[in-house]
């Protein structure tokens, strides 16, 4: 097994060649880092255990979705636990949604909801933190910088982690939960911050700075070619030709169109766009389809850029009367386009949050943290859906029948990706953790 070694292992020839690389190339690029993005790319391609050509889509309901006026409605139930709205039928006997979700209740052939995930605590940082790293002490890297680091992209040219949310400070706190720990910084998502619905949506590591042509970079490119030619007869042992390819690699991820292309919505047709919602969460997700289309192996889609969209702790009706119609045009779209463009079955993708909320409405109308129980989604994958996996109580307060944790539905991800949760990497210290530490595959699923 191959572990990554840390940079004190590496000589002062080395440290100034990757100081040479960085700052070269970011002379013709407004903060694209090759040691973030590209010396880890051929890292993880180095040590990569699969060749699978598979990918996830993460939308994350920051905040804590509502399980009741979602995907496990308790119309039997007081109302002061049953909540303001109604249950419908879906495509499933017997099976009901919130009415707020009518075209979820459309596609449940396409879907398999989870009711019974125990989460195990009910703090936003810690709940998150054990979904998104599947670990229960901190310090420890996320999925999707497991993936870039054992994965890596299909294509060179694209970034292999891409999250796309977090705009606003208040958020900053959580975002290290989606980072990538002591596997490194090369290994953090590349983060999207502006709106893909916005007309003037950039992606500023993509652009070029001011002054600066495709035909100058490409002067550049053969300048550095040059340079690095006349140095490796001075060399030994293929560092020159890493350099190289970091190079070419950087230079297409640039000047090259697939990254390019990937970001462009106005690539796709206008009614295409308009069935996602012509919103921040529906445009998300269609640009989520389309990066894992390019290679991207691991795309989180954060529902929560601005405040903590799902955390009700009042108005519970008047928040899921904004959130419900978003959530019900995106989520669907994207699971429609999937099983309609046939990617439904190398890419999976995987609906939850980072806690349910109260079993009862509370004085201000609203429901609280509740990490007791909570509802996933997964769809495609290649997994069994139509179903509904386990159960909560007649109130919603816990799991019922099949209780299940975070580190489940994860070690389920892992293997969709072809990768082993049981493989380790040393940490700071130099001790040798695996990937998850706990956690089954539901079987179910499979």
């Amino acid at each position: 097994m191959t572990t990554r070694t840390s940079c004190r292992g590496l000589t002062s020839s080395q440290i100034n060649r990757r100081s040479f690389l960085q700052t070269s190339v970011s002379a013709g690029t407004a903060g694209l880092s090759l040691p973030a993005l590209l010396s880890a790319r051929a890292d993880a391609e180095a040590t990569s255990q699969t060749s699978q050509d598979t990918a996830v889509i993460q939308i994350w309901l920051g905040g804590g979705p509502t399980h009741f006026e979602t995907y496990d409605p308790k119309p039997k139930a007081p109302a002061e636990y049953r909540g303001p709205f109604k249950p419908i039928a879906t495509k499933l006997p017997g099976v009901q949604f919130c009415e707020l979700m009518p075209r979820h209740a459309e596609i449940t052939d396409k879907i398999a909801v989870i009711r019974s995930v125990n989460v195990g605590s009910s703090g936003h940082d810690v709940g998150m933190y054990y979904c998104t790293t599947g670990k229960t002490r901190k310090g420890q890297p996320s999925a999707g910088s497991y993936v870039a680091r054992i994965r890596g992209g299909r294509e060179l040219s694209v970034p292999p982690n891409v999250h796309l949310g977090f705009t606003h400070t208040k958020n900053l706190v959580f975002v290290p939960n989606f980072k990538a720990g002591y596997l490194g910084g090369g290994h953090d998502p590349f983060y999207i911050h502006d709106d893909p619905a916005g007309k003037t949506f950039t992606v500023p590591n993509l652009q070029l700075v001011n002054g600066m042509t495709i035909d100058r970079l490409g002067d550049r490119r053969s300048l550095l070619s040059r340079f690095d030619t006349a140095r490796r007869r001075f060399e030994a042992g293929g560092t020159a030709d890493s350099v190289d390819h970091f190079t070419r690699a950087a230079f297409e991820i640039v000047s090259g169109s697939t990254a390019r292309q990937a970001f462009d919505l106005s690539r796709e047709p206008d009614k295409t766009r308009q069935r996602y919602g012509m919103h921040r969460w529906g445009q998300s997700c269609l640009l989520a389809r389309r990066l894992v289309e390019a290679g991207v192996p691991f795309v989180t889609v954060n529902f929560d850029p601005h405040s903590f969209t799902f955390d009700m702790h009042s108005n519970v009706s008047g928040g899921m009367k904004s959130a419900g119609p978003r959530m019900d045009s995106a989520i669907p779209a994207l699971i429609e386009d999937l099983h309609l463009r046939g990617l439904n079955k190398r890419v999976l993708l995987l609906v939850w949050g980072e806690f349910g909320r109260t079993p009862r409405i509370n004085k201000n109308a609203g429901r609280d943290h509740w990490g007791s129980v909570m509802s996933v989604l997964l769809s495609g994958g290649g997994l069994k859906t139509g179903q509904v996996i386990g159960s909560s109580t007649a109130k919603g307060e816990v799991p019922k029948e099949r209780p299940l944790r975070p580190w489940d539905v994860l070690a389920t991800m892992y293997r969709h990706l072809g990768i082993d949760p049981s493989r380790t990497f040393l940490d700071r210290s130099g001790r040798p953790l695996a990937i998850l530490e706990q956690g089954e595959v539901i079987r179910e699923l499979i």
